[in-house]
């Protein structure tokens, strides 16, 4: 039991501070957020968090160095996730493509989120070096964790930029910026995986 405590704390805390640095899900809820559509952005970042749940539930059980060990599954993976974030960026440019139901976003999360490559060898690579022999029950119980904590971090995100003014200078910026780097992150990703 205290084992299982352990795992699900240690993967809260990782939950959050791998949710912190710039990615697709972040860059997504604050383009949503900004663009007045808050449950959609939680729902995004509730995707993003149930993505990152099987990340790491695959990465700990051991069967995310399957995926990582063939080079054309990754390189698959790779072209489809890019596709994924490049087609979600024109379609939110797009100006009947406004929603806010939490259920589209939530649906949204997990299609940036899911098929890439580099989020599952992430959490391959953190499994490997934190705890390469952990037992199914508390690889479960982490991986748990980590969607709790990635869903606390991203659903605070979409609040507090959802707070920011409409006119507010960067408040207007960040959409534009946002599908910048959406198409940045799909291409460093393809690029990645064919280097």
């Amino acid at each position: 039991m205290i084992e299982l405590a352990l795992a699900a704390g240690i993967g809260l805390a990782l939950g959050v501070v791998t949710g912190m640095p710039i990615g697709v899900v972040n860059v997504a809820i604050i383009d949503a957020a900004t663009r007045g559509q808050q449950r959609f952005a939680i729902g995004i970042g509730i995707g993003g968090a149930l993505a990152d749940t099987a990340h790491a539930a695959i990465a700990f059980v051991g069967v995310g160095r399957v995926v990582t060990e063939h080079p054309s599954w990754s390189k698959l993976l790779a072209v489809v996730a890019a596709l994924v974030i490049i087609t979600y960026a024109l379609i939110v440019r797009r100006p009947r493509a406004r929603t806010t139901r939490s259920t589209h976003g939530i649906a949204t999360g997990l299609l940036l989120t899911l098929p890439n490559p580099a989020a599952l060898g992430a959490w391959v690579a953190v499994a490997a070096v934190l705890w390469p022999r952990i037992a199914l029950a508390p690889a479960l119980s982490l991986a748990l964790g980590v969607g709790l904590g990635s869903a606390a971090w991203f659903v605070m995100l979409a609040r507090v930029i959802a707070k920011l003014p409409a006119d507010h200078r960067v408040a207007r910026a960040l959409p534009r910026i946002a599908t910048i780097l959406l198409v940045a992150i799909a291409i460093i990703g393809v690029t990645r995986a064919f280097s």
